[in-house]
């Protein structure tokens, strides 16, 4: 398994133009072959902070999933919309277990 954390620093006058990409493309992303986490979250300490993370099966589905047409699409629309570039992080995961708290 593998989990994936991309940082995106969106310009102030993107916020709107974000919000309307993403809310496109989060349902197609959640309905791909080996997807099985991918959320997006919001930063509450900095404004314009977002926080994508993802779940996938193996390294095929994260790279099947980067060259659909609609991740192509996200990327072209929203480069220009960035204050820096994304910070892209993988984790290889060999185990999982749930916790009780």
């Amino acid at each position: 398994m593998l989990l994936v954390a991309a940082r995106c620093r969106v310009l102030p006058d993107h916020f709107d133009d974000f919000a309307n990409q993403v809310e496109q493309i989060i349902p197609l992303v959640r309905e791909e072959p080996g997807c099985t986490r991918y959320e997006l979250h919001a930063d509450v300490f900095e404004q314009g902070l977002f926080i994508f993370c993802e779940e996938w099966e193996s390294q095929k589905h994260l790279d099947d999933h980067i060259a659909t047409p609609h991740m192509q699409e996200y990327f072209a629309r929203t480069t220009g919309w960035m204050a820096s570039p994304v910070e892209l992080t993988l984790y290889e995961v060999s185990g999982r277990k749930n916790v009780n708290l």
